[in-house]
């Protein structure tokens, strides 16, 4: 059975949150039917999004000493469980020697077999993701139109609903932290999103109690899914 590292800390409750999909999706009836893992909550990782606005420093050293940790047990396979991440994860691709699970390969296999017709997508991601053109890039080529948030909503709704004291990064979210995070929903909606991408790891947490008209794809669903995939088709295969 294949092995997987995950490196975590970006924030510590969505990287929980990831390993009890993953374990709650496996199929095991005694501890030898669960895979291996190495699950790393490095939470000394600076903050991606400041380092990318160039206020705080890069988080490129901690992830080296995740990534080296994680690479001594031998794993065929590593995530992180934060997207914005994956803009230095990508600079630094010496320093593992597993395959890194790609989320934007995920996101458009998504898209391109579930949502053939959606047309616009609003996108949920840190400031420090939308900066970094990431998925710019990938879009590039593709007949989709990305819609984010102004200013004033990225910052003041969605940011500060993750980054707030009692926000989705903290140990307990508070009632005003989804009220913020329901009012960026709403507001991608009514810029006419068909489809929206919870492209930041803390976005399942505002979902967990808003309830929309259009689909939602969240990317820690489809990397859990991705993971389970990979180390089970991985087994069957080798029967």
């Amino acid at each position: 059975m294949k092995k997987i590292g995950i490196i975590s800390g970006m924030g510590t409750k969505a990287g929980l949150e990831f390993l009890n999909k993953f374990i709650s999706r496996i199929s095991a009836d005694n501890d030898q039917d669960f895979p291996e893992f190495i699950f790393h909550n490095n939470s000394s990782i600076p903050d991606r999004t400041k380092s990318i606005l160039n206020i705080g420093p890069s988080p490129i050293d901690e992830l080296r000493r995740s990534l080296s940790l994680i690479s001594d047990y031998r794993v065929d396979y590593i995530v992180s469980t934060c997207i914005t991440s994956y803009h230095f994860l990508n600079q630094i691709e010496d320093s593992y020697s597993g395959n890194l699970i790609n989320p934007f390969e995920l996101i458009i296999e998504q898209l391109k077999n579930n949502f053939p017709k959606v047309q616009k997508i609003g996108l949920l991601a840190t400031t420090g993701t939308l900066k970094s053109k990431m998925f710019e890039r990938v879009f590039e080529d593709l007949p989709f139109e990305i819609i984010t948030l102004d200013g004033y909503y990225q910052e003041e709704k969605f940011m500060k609903s993750v980054y707030m004291n009692g926000g989705f990064k903290s140990s307990h979210t508070t009632a005003e932290a989804h009220e913020l995070f329901s009012d960026a929903v709403d507001k991608l909606i009514d810029l006419g999103a068909d489809l929206i991408i919870g492209a930041c790891t803390e976005t399942q947490f505002g979902m967990a109690n808003k309830k929309i008209n259009i689909p939602y794809i969240d990317v820690v669903d489809l990397l859990v899914g991705e993971v389970i995939d990979l180390i089970y088709n991985t087994v069957e295969n080798e029967r």
